[in-house]
Protein backbone atom coordinates (compact mmCIF):
# COMPACT_ATOMS: atom_id res chain seq x y z
CA UNK A 1 0.00 0.00 0.00
CA UNK A 2 1.46 3.15 -1.23
CA UNK A 3 1.12 5.80 1.62
CA UNK A 4 0.69 9.69 0.58
CA UNK A 5 2.47 12.54 2.52
CA UNK A 6 0.41 14.37 5.51
CA UNK A 7 -1.38 17.17 4.24
CA UNK A 8 0.61 18.97 7.22
CA UNK A 9 4.14 18.35 5.15
CA UNK A 10 2.90 20.54 2.48
CA UNK A 11 1.31 23.48 5.11
CA UNK A 12 4.53 23.40 7.03
CA UNK A 13 6.58 23.25 3.92
CA UNK A 14 4.74 26.31 2.57
CA UNK A 15 5.06 28.20 5.69
CA UNK A 16 8.86 27.40 5.93
CA UNK A 17 8.97 29.14 2.36
CA UNK A 18 6.85 32.12 3.48
CA UNK A 19 9.07 32.98 6.52
CA UNK A 20 12.12 32.76 4.81
CA UNK A 21 11.04 35.27 2.00
CA UNK A 22 9.63 37.25 4.78
CA UNK A 23 13.08 37.61 6.50
CA UNK A 24 14.79 38.26 3.32
CA UNK A 25 13.28 41.93 1.94
CA UNK A 26 13.86 43.35 -0.73
CA UNK A 27 14.84 46.49 -0.45
CA UNK A 28 13.98 49.59 -2.83
CA UNK A 29 16.23 51.08 -5.89
CA UNK A 30 16.47 54.12 -3.69
CA UNK A 31 17.42 52.23 -0.39
CA UNK A 32 19.69 49.88 -2.73
CA UNK A 33 21.47 53.57 -3.69
CA UNK A 34 21.61 54.65 -0.59
CA UNK A 35 23.73 51.45 0.76
CA UNK A 36 25.71 51.21 -2.78
CA UNK A 37 27.05 55.27 -2.18
CA UNK A 38 27.48 54.80 1.73
CA UNK A 39 28.99 51.38 0.61
CA UNK A 40 31.38 53.16 -2.15
CA UNK A 41 32.28 55.97 0.57
CA UNK A 42 34.02 53.71 3.11
CA UNK A 43 35.94 51.88 0.57
CA UNK A 44 37.18 54.54 -1.69
CA UNK A 45 38.70 55.85 1.80
CA UNK A 46 41.88 53.42 1.99
CA UNK A 47 43.96 54.59 -0.92
CA UNK A 48 46.99 52.58 0.68
CA UNK A 49 46.13 48.95 0.46
CA UNK A 50 48.01 45.09 -0.30
CA UNK A 51 46.30 41.75 -1.31
CA UNK A 52 47.65 38.30 -1.96
CA UNK A 53 45.57 36.05 -4.60
CA UNK A 54 45.72 33.27 -6.72
CA UNK A 55 45.34 34.49 -10.52
CA UNK A 56 44.23 32.65 -13.47
CA UNK A 57 44.56 34.20 -17.01
CA UNK A 58 43.42 32.74 -19.97
CA UNK A 59 43.52 33.68 -24.19
CA UNK A 60 42.19 31.21 -26.52
CA UNK A 61 45.41 30.15 -27.32
CA UNK A 62 47.50 29.92 -23.70
CA UNK A 63 46.08 29.79 -20.11
CA UNK A 64 48.47 30.32 -17.19
CA UNK A 65 48.14 30.71 -13.24
CA UNK A 66 50.11 31.58 -10.16
CA UNK A 67 50.54 33.92 -7.26
CA UNK A 68 50.16 38.07 -7.01
CA UNK A 69 50.91 40.05 -4.38
CA UNK A 70 50.06 43.71 -5.03
CA UNK A 71 50.71 46.58 -3.01
CA UNK A 72 49.12 49.95 -3.76
CA UNK A 73 49.80 53.48 -2.56
CA UNK A 74 48.40 56.78 -3.00
CA UNK A 75 50.71 57.37 -5.98
CA UNK A 76 52.80 53.98 -6.97
CA UNK A 77 52.20 50.65 -6.49
CA UNK A 78 54.22 47.25 -6.23
CA UNK A 79 53.30 43.69 -8.08
CA UNK A 80 54.82 40.53 -7.51
CA UNK A 81 53.84 37.63 -9.58
CA UNK A 82 54.73 34.41 -10.91
CA UNK A 83 55.38 34.92 -14.93
CA UNK A 84 53.99 32.40 -17.74
CA UNK A 85 55.83 29.62 -18.56
CA UNK A 86 58.54 29.27 -15.94
CA UNK A 87 59.73 32.70 -16.33
CA UNK A 88 60.11 33.19 -12.86
CA UNK A 89 59.13 35.82 -10.25
CA UNK A 90 58.51 39.31 -11.93
CA UNK A 91 57.89 42.93 -10.39
CA UNK A 92 56.00 46.13 -11.37
CA UNK A 93 56.56 48.84 -10.07
CA UNK A 94 54.96 52.07 -11.77
CA UNK A 95 53.97 55.79 -10.33
CA UNK A 96 52.94 59.46 -11.99
CA UNK A 97 56.38 58.74 -14.50
CA UNK A 98 55.93 55.41 -15.84
CA UNK A 99 56.21 51.76 -15.35
CA UNK A 100 59.36 49.49 -14.66
CA UNK A 101 59.37 45.39 -14.94
CA UNK A 102 62.31 43.52 -13.46
CA UNK A 103 62.53 39.91 -14.47
CA UNK A 104 63.81 36.85 -13.11
CA UNK A 105 66.65 37.20 -14.83
CA UNK A 106 67.87 40.85 -13.73
CA UNK A 107 66.81 42.21 -17.01
CA UNK A 108 64.56 45.33 -16.47
CA UNK A 109 62.13 46.81 -18.94
CA UNK A 110 60.37 49.84 -18.93
CA UNK A 111 57.28 51.66 -20.63
CA UNK A 112 54.99 54.92 -20.11
CA UNK A 113 52.13 52.51 -18.80
CA UNK A 114 51.72 48.86 -17.17
CA UNK A 115 49.05 48.04 -19.39
CA UNK A 116 51.36 48.32 -22.95
CA UNK A 117 54.69 46.69 -20.88
CA UNK A 118 52.77 43.86 -19.79
CA UNK A 119 51.16 43.43 -23.76
CA UNK A 120 54.97 44.07 -24.70
CA UNK A 121 56.68 41.43 -22.46
CA UNK A 122 53.71 38.92 -21.84
CA UNK A 123 51.57 38.85 -24.76
CA UNK A 124 48.27 39.91 -23.20
CA UNK A 125 46.97 43.53 -21.85
CA UNK A 126 45.63 43.61 -18.72
CA UNK A 127 44.45 46.94 -17.05
CA UNK A 128 45.92 47.71 -13.91
CA UNK A 129 45.03 51.76 -14.12
CA UNK A 130 41.37 50.31 -14.43
CA UNK A 131 41.95 47.05 -11.82
CA UNK A 132 43.27 48.77 -9.15
CA UNK A 133 39.68 50.32 -8.77
CA UNK A 134 38.11 47.06 -9.77
CA UNK A 135 39.77 44.78 -7.36
CA UNK A 136 38.48 46.79 -4.29
CA UNK A 137 34.76 46.48 -6.00
CA UNK A 138 34.72 50.15 -7.36
CA UNK A 139 34.28 51.44 -10.70
CA UNK A 140 37.09 53.58 -12.02
CA UNK A 141 36.49 57.06 -12.12
CA UNK A 142 36.22 58.92 -15.46
CA UNK A 143 35.51 62.01 -17.50
CA UNK A 144 31.60 62.84 -17.82
CA UNK A 145 32.10 62.74 -21.74
CA UNK A 146 33.22 58.55 -20.93
CA UNK A 147 30.31 56.23 -21.38
CA UNK A 148 28.62 55.92 -18.14
CA UNK A 149 29.73 52.40 -16.53
CA UNK A 150 26.86 49.70 -15.95
CA UNK A 151 26.35 48.74 -12.21
CA UNK A 152 24.48 45.52 -11.05
CA UNK A 153 24.32 45.91 -7.06
CA UNK A 154 23.95 42.94 -4.98
CA UNK A 155 20.95 42.53 -2.05
CA UNK A 156 24.02 44.74 0.12
CA UNK A 157 24.34 47.06 -2.19
CA UNK A 158 27.63 46.19 -3.54
CA UNK A 159 28.75 45.60 -7.06
CA UNK A 160 27.61 42.13 -8.24
CA UNK A 161 29.09 43.06 -11.39
CA UNK A 162 30.14 45.88 -13.51
CA UNK A 163 30.90 47.03 -17.58
CA UNK A 164 33.73 49.22 -17.84
CA UNK A 165 36.03 50.40 -20.89
CA UNK A 166 35.31 47.33 -22.71
CA UNK A 167 35.79 44.74 -19.67
CA UNK A 168 33.06 42.96 -17.62
CA UNK A 169 34.26 42.51 -14.15
CA UNK A 170 31.96 40.06 -11.52
CA UNK A 171 32.48 39.46 -8.09
CA UNK A 172 31.29 36.43 -6.41
CA UNK A 173 32.18 36.84 -3.43
CA UNK A 174 32.73 39.37 -0.67
CA UNK A 175 34.46 39.23 2.73
CA UNK A 176 34.90 41.76 5.60
CA UNK A 177 38.15 43.56 6.27
CA UNK A 178 38.57 45.59 9.10
CA UNK A 179 34.21 46.22 9.00
CA UNK A 180 34.86 46.89 5.66
CA UNK A 181 33.26 44.67 2.68
CA UNK A 182 36.21 43.59 0.00
CA UNK A 183 35.77 41.06 -2.70
CA UNK A 184 37.16 38.16 -2.16
CA UNK A 185 36.55 37.10 -6.17
CA UNK A 186 36.88 39.44 -8.82
CA UNK A 187 36.42 37.74 -12.70
CA UNK A 188 37.35 39.99 -15.72
CA UNK A 189 36.93 39.35 -19.29
CA UNK A 190 36.75 41.09 -22.71
CA UNK A 191 37.22 39.32 -25.63
CA UNK A 192 40.53 38.67 -25.84
CA UNK A 193 41.33 37.87 -22.22
CA UNK A 194 40.00 36.25 -19.01
CA UNK A 195 41.35 36.44 -15.74
CA UNK A 196 40.10 35.38 -12.30
CA UNK A 197 41.55 36.53 -9.60
CA UNK A 198 40.57 34.41 -5.59
CA UNK A 199 42.06 36.92 -3.41
CA UNK A 200 43.30 35.16 0.24
CA UNK A 201 44.42 38.32 2.22
CA UNK A 202 43.88 41.76 2.31
CA UNK A 203 45.63 44.75 4.59
CA UNK A 204 43.92 48.15 4.26
CA UNK A 205 46.71 50.27 5.77
CA UNK A 206 45.17 53.62 5.70
CA UNK A 207 41.44 55.26 5.63
CA UNK A 208 39.93 53.63 8.72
Amino acid sequence: MIRRPAAGLFVLAALVLLTACATTPVLSPEALNRSWQAHRASVARYTDWALSARIAVSTEEDAWSGQLNWHQAPQSYEIFFNAPFGQGAVQLAGDSRGVEMRAADGQVFSAPDAESLLYEQLGWRLPLAGLRYWVVGLPVPQADTAPAPVLALDEAGRLASIKQAHWRISYPGYRQVGGVALPQKVFLENTDLSVRLVIDRWQLNNGG
